[in-house]
């Protein structure tokens, strides 16, 4: 949803030096193009030289005579006719041979770098060779050097690009230009700290709201969003609609659930029409994050008619458990014809989650056309019995549809997690280990192997299979999660472990269990105050916080000599009728 802010400096830069050149256009070049591709073909000495006419008078008036070559004027011109007319027809090979002829040409920097621009805005795999070609020209112009280094970091060598601004600015220390381009870089590189360093050098008129907002992402990536706010809120006073300022603000008030602050920077992005659909969405979310239902709905009336809104939309109702609210939409979208057979679906979720009542919503289920069948509709029917504490019945439902549907996974998934709701262990390993060979390369199954093996006690394994789910697919937050956790209790490889877990918090944001983990890294590393932060952040994201959320605080809070903070904590620990209890009473004893 971000666009790409960071090549605007970039784009500043060399949209004025492209101006300040205003040489003859190309109009009357076109029926000589294929002549001049030719012409560069052989050598730039074979296109300058002019034959000599036979004629010394034309119709009585003498001529100047023939030279055997063009003058440095109408070197440059010819060069200039030549280089425009590739642009114009988008021909790259045409623009790639005429580099000898603006080498012979001495073509200011301005040119070769509008050349270069459009290489490299047509991702042609030449960009480098020409800026390299026009660095041996012109090796100390600001643009072209910029545009060098970001060139190297789109070709995946950032460590190339830093090198290169390094030192370009060995030579020309003052160029702002060039600090700034480095900081961007080294923000891409995830070398934040300096970064940041060379952002707090910059006074004054040079703070830009880019250079403000920049200098948030830094701080961002530091882990320092309170501080980023500050630059965040100075980028916006100065240029209000600063789309990717006011979008980084309010991500930054979603993560810290301050909804409150959040909803007016929606609505601004709203009124700039940035991303509407996402927008709305995230506005019906903090109304009712916030217990205003009426304000979600109105948010909800302004969105797109289509099925996927209002399902997504209808989902957040559900979520925050209005259910009313959730079931008028859904209804709604059964009165359309085709219906998607998710309404039916989150009708019968909706029905048992506000009733109780499993057969009125199994019958929302049957409601479902014939021939429109789906494991979807199993998966949901089989889940209901569950809830019920019918797993018997929907272990029968699960199995008798594998039959019909041999090559879904999600089914045996279903079937080995009832078998361990049944507490028969391990027949649930044993099938899930024959899955995870059957589907190798899928992750949720080798996850739900990992999850059984820890809850056996092969921890080892457990641990190995995750490492295996982030092989083949490295975003998997919940694996991510219980590697960083893991690594954490274990007090091994503590940084790896935080580096995990921000990553997991950045994928999954606002899961309080993912937070206790990243707090409790923190802890085990030495950070407290990082690691009192997101515990604090951890309890304000769900009501009713599983005990060992609360018992993590109340050990992070204690460490710190925050006693009324670690007493409260181990209290509501405690309220959980935790297994350890006996444990967290002696703790809270000794504070």
């Amino acid at each position: 949803m971000m666009k790409r802010p960071h090549n605007m400096l970039l784009c500043a830069l060399i949209v004025s030096a492209l101006f300040t050149c205003s040489l003859l256009g190309c109009g009357g070049c076109s029926g000589n193009h294929q002549a001049a591709r030719q012409a560069h073909s052989s050598s730039v000495e074979d296109t300058v030289k002019v034959e000599p006419s036979s004629d010394q008078e034309l119709r009585g008036i003498p001529l100047r005579p023939t030279e055997n070559a063009l003058t440095p004027e109408a070197l440059n011109t010819f060069a200039y006719l030549v280089f425009t007319q590739s642009i114009h027809q988008e021909d790259e090979q045409g623009l790639l041979a005429c580099i000898p002829l603006l080498l012979k040409a001495h073509m200011p920097a301005n040119i070769w770098l509008e050349g270069a621009v459009w290489l490299f805005g047509h991702k042609s795999s030449h960009a480098e060779l020409f800026v390299k070609e026009a660095l041996s020209a012109w090796p100390e112009d600001t643009s072209l050097n910029l545009l060098y280094a970001e060139i190297l970091t789109d070709r995946d060598m950032p460590e190339l690009g830093i090198r290169r601004m390094r030192e370009y600015l060995t030579r020309h220390p003052n160029v702002i230009e060039a600090r700034l381009e480095l900081a961007l870089l080294l923000i891409k590189n995830r070398q934040f700290p300096e970064a940041e360093g060379i952002f707090n050098g910059l006074k004054g008129k040079e703070r830009t709201p880019l250079v403000e907002y920049y200098h948030a992402k830094a701080l961002i990536g530091m882990d320092k969003r309170d501080e980023a706010v500050t630059y965040l809120q100075r980028a916006i006073k100065d240029m209000p609609d600063f789309v990717d300022a006011l979008t980084e603000l309010a991500f930054i008030y979603e993560r810290q659930a301050d909804f409150k602050a959040a909803l007016p920077i929606y609505e601004q992005l709203l009124n700039l029409n940035f991303s509407p659909q996402d927008i709305l969405l995230r506005l019906i979310s903090a109304s009712l994050r916030l217990g205003q239902p009426e304000r979600a709905l109105k948010y909800q009336r302004q969105g797109p008619p289509t099925p996927a809104f209002t399902l997504a939309a209808a989902g957040m109702f559900m979520e925050s458990r209005h259910f009313l609210q959730a079931e008028s939409l859904l209804k709604k979208l059964l009165e359309k014809s085709a219906p998607p057979i998710e309404a039916y679906l989150m009708l019968a979720e909706l029905t048992y989650e506000q009733r109780r009542d499993l057969d009125m919503a199994l019958a929302w289920l049957d409601k479902i056309p014939s021939g429109q069948a789906s494991t979807h509709e199993i998966l949901e029917r089989a889940q209901l019995l569950a809830r019920d504490g019918k797993d018997a019945q929907a272990l029968d439902v699960v199995r008798k549809a594998e039959g019909n549907f041999p090559d879904a996974p999600e089914l045996v998934e279903a079937e080995i997690r009832i078998l361990a709701r049944l507490q028969q262990k391990s027949q649930a390993l044993e099938t899930a280990q024959k899955a995870a060979n059957h589907w190798k390369n899928n992750t949720d199954m080798l996850f739900l192997l990992g999850s059984l093996q820890d809850e056996t006690g092969d921890k080892k394994a457990a641990f190995k299979t995750m490492e295996l789910v982030l092989t083949i697919h490295p975003d998997n937050y919940q694996a991510l999660n219980y590697i960083g956790y893991t690594l954490a209790e274990e007090d091994r490889d503590l940084d790896r472990a935080v580096t995990l877990l921000i990553k997991a918090d950045k994928l999954a944001p606002n899961q309080a269990y993912i937070v206790d983990s990243l707090a409790w890294a923190y802890y085990k590393s030495g950070k407290l105050d990082s690691a009192i932060k997101e515990i604090r952040r951890a309890v304000k994201l769900d009501e009713e916080c599983d005990p060992s959320i609360w018992e993590h605080y109340g050990d992070i809070a204690a460490r710190m000599n925050l006693t009324e903070e670690a007493r409260r904590a181990y209290n509501k620990a405690l309220e959980g009728k935790p297994d350890n209890a006996e444990a967290l009473r002696q703790r809270l004893s000794g504070l």
